[in-house]
């Protein structure tokens, strides 16, 4: 299990451990996400930024400037009530700082709305105006000219009497509101004609009624020269809905409504026809042999009784879609694995999706069995050690969503497993101190950890992690190009600059150096830090756990301790649920925060975090509830990366790396 020990040190420097080596090594903090997106609005916004580093600081402006570590510190959504661009970055200890992103909102009064809507009309007719933004005034001409803010303000319904002869009155109308640009100038042409007939319903063919198939429906209306307008929501349509110039195609239950106008015609009664389309599902598949435990690999057939159905599966335990694997020949399945699969037909609708689940295990313990384990050992050490709270180590995106599924199927292809050396892994784990985690050597798995794995692919080959490399590492680690190719370590003195140095060096100016131990000259190995305050190269020292520190190297503390105190900074403990805390300081461990000067934990699901702005099991909807909220799941909808258990969002919530297709 070399891919939790890689892991375990991500962890560690997300919780405050120190990391060995100089800058070179660093990552990059995540670049900060706008919510909502910049854009145009009617109304004031509340933009919240997010990071999905845990611990950044969010340094930001409003003026249009480049925000520096001198900017203010986002802490509550930013209230935008005029025309605004909002700049921004995030910083965190032990890695470089993102990128500015830029974010401009403008805001314009909304365009104004007539009712009733322009048209012919055989009586009287009183016209009101509205704009969805609530402070504009709205000004209007009642002559074709364009409206300024010098012409009459709208304060009450535009009356449009009838008279002995057909009238016609123009009415064009703006919004201005201050703080936002002027919305557009829109039109409406009113007449009002004592002698106008009202047009003839719209007609449907075919009409309503239930069919065993799509349909194609054409819509018309007796009388000539109008138009027709309609919905397919069932709501009420009007010569704002949609114009109809083709047949409308009705693939599923659909209710369409339309009305005629125009053409010196009033506008016709509102015509609707309800059509119900029962298409038959196509059968669900079925898997032989069924899912359950077996102590050898397992070749899986997967059927449906529809004929001609097409059968799209996955093996991750992800819902299948038609973009998913086609089925053509029996499944391999010689590790614990989910199998899910639906079927598709012409002329039926999608099937259910079926699930079965398949246990492997042939002695000593399964991957997935020692993987989680493994994984639960280091949280619950985490929330020991660094006095995190275990429900947040639980369910953050950070520390929650380590991928022991992706590198199940990564077995047998690119890397074998060794059972009895997994089993040994996780007893070793159990035995784990917070030295043997924490300590200056850096994290100290049990040997068998590393052992229980071993890559398959040489070098050249295809690989998704370095994991699956027989020796040295794979480019993925370096390029975004997703797989990558195995490439042999870089040596001493070698460029790093794309390469994963050897072991015993460290990447240092873009070459690999021999990492240095306590009073050596900087570079440093894993758990030390580098202290450049007499001049360059720098020393390397060991983290504390008391005396003077500085803020701007959080590296001088160690592990579960943090650089805190006014007027002089000091060493200090972290401290879990109930521990005493000023509101300012950052004693409270991951998952806790200072209320009343006691560390408690973040408000869970369903809680107010108006005022917290963070959660436990969720993320805080500002622009919504001011509640916490659920992480979605892989496939749900999202904007950001805030929203999926994942921590990565594509449109969808998606696993964040590179995984085996």
């Amino acid at each position: 299990m070399r891919k939790l020990m890689a892991a375990a040190l991500v962890l560690a420097a997300a919780c405050g451990s120190s990391g060995g080596g100089d800058g070179n090594q660093q990552q990059t903090t995540a670049a900060p996400v706008f919510a909502p997106a910049g854009g145009t609005y009617g109304t004031v916004q509340s933009v919240a930024i997010t990071c999905a580093t845990a611990g950044a600081t969010i340094r930001y402006t409003t003026d249009g400037s480049t925000p520096t570590a001198a900017s203010p510190a986002y802490a509550a959504p930013i209230a935008v009530t005029t025309t605004t661009t909002i700049k921004a970055f995030a910083t965190s200890s032990g890695r470089t700082d993102s990128a500015v992103v830029s974010a401009t909102y403008t805001l314009q009064s909304g365009a104004p709305v007539f009712s009733p809507a322009a048209g012919t009309y055989a009586t009287a007719q009183s016209v009101t105006i509205a704009s969805a933004t609530p402070s504009a005034t709205i000004y209007y001409t009642t002559d074709g000219s364009t409206p300024t803010s010098a012409s009459t303000a709208y304060t009450a319904a535009i009356p449009l009497p009838l008279g002995a002869t057909a009238e016609t009155t123009t009415l064009k109308a703006i919004a201005i509101a201050a703080g936002f640009a002027d919305s557009a100038v829109v039109t409406a042409v009113y007449v009002i004609d004592p002698g106008a007939t009202q047009a003839a319903a719209p007609t449907f063919s075919p009409a309503g009624g239930t069919y065993s198939s799509a349909q194609s429906v054409t819509i018309s209306s007796a009388t000539a020269g109008v138009s027709i307008y309609y919905t397919t929501d069932g709501s009420t349509p009007t010569t704002a809905s949609t114009l109809y110039t083709a047949p409308v195609a009705v693939s599923a239950t659909t209710t369409i409504k339309a009305i005629a106008a125009g053409g010196g015609h009033t506008q016709s009664a509102v015509a609707s026809a309800t059509y119900t389309i029962n298409i038959p599902q196509a059968a669900a598949p079925t898997f032989n042999p069924p899912g359950g435990t077996y102590t050898s690999a397992q070749s899986v057939t997967i059927s449906s009784t529809t004929p001609g159905a097409v059968i799209y599966y996955t093996a991750d335990g992800s819902t299948p879609t038609t973009a998913s694997t086609t089925y053509s020949a029996p499944v391999n399945v010689s590790a614990t694995t989910t199998l899910k699969a639906i079927a598709t037909a012409a002329g039926y609708t999608q099937s259910a999706v079926s699930t079965a689940a398949y246990t492997i295990s042939a002695g000593g313990t399964d991957f997935l069995t020692a993987c989680n384990a493994v994984w639960t050992g280091m949280r619950n050490l985490m929330a020991t050690c660094l006095h995190a709270n275990p429900s947040y180590l639980a369910s953050a995106p950070a520390f929650g969503a380590i991928p022991c599924d992706e590198w199940n199927r990564e077995i047998p292809s690119l890397m074998t497993y060794d059972p009895a050396q997994g089993a040994a892994c996780v007893t070793g784990m159990g035995a784990l101190t917070c030295a043997d985690m924490f300590g200056q050597g850096g994290v100290a798995l049990p040997a068998a950890c590393t052992g229980s794995i071993t890559g398959t692919v040489g070098t050249g080959g295809t690989c998704y992690d370095s994991e699956n490399c027989q020796a040295g590492f794979c480019t993925t680690d370096f390029i975004s190009t997703c797989p990558g190719t195995c490439q042999p370590f870089a040596q001493l003195s070698g460029s790093c600059a794309n390469a994963q140095c050897a072991t015993g060096l460290t990447c240092d100016a873009g070459t690999c150096q021999t990492a240095a131990d306590v009073n050596g000259a900087c570079p440093c190995r894993d758990g030390l830090w580098c202290d450049s305050s007499g001049g360059l190269p720098g020393v390397c020292k060991a983290p504390q756990t008391s005396g003077a520190c500085n803020t701007q190297n959080l590296d001088q503390c160690a592990a579960g301790y943090v650089c805190v105190g006014t007027p002089s900074t000091t060493c200090q403990p972290m401290v879990g649920l109930g521990g005493d805390c000023t509101a300012g300081d950052s004693l409270c461990g991951l998952g806790y925060l200072c209320a009343a000067n006691t560390c408690v934990s973040w408000p869970d699901v369903g809680a107010d975090c108006s005022t917290t702005g963070v959660c436990i099991g969720g993320y805080c909807d500002f622009l919504g509830t001011q509640k916490c909220v659920a992480y979605k799941g892989l496939g749900a909808s999202c904007a950001t990366d805030l929203e999926c258990a994942s921590g990565s969002c594509n449109g969808v919530c998606t696993v964040g790396y590179c995984v085996m297709p």
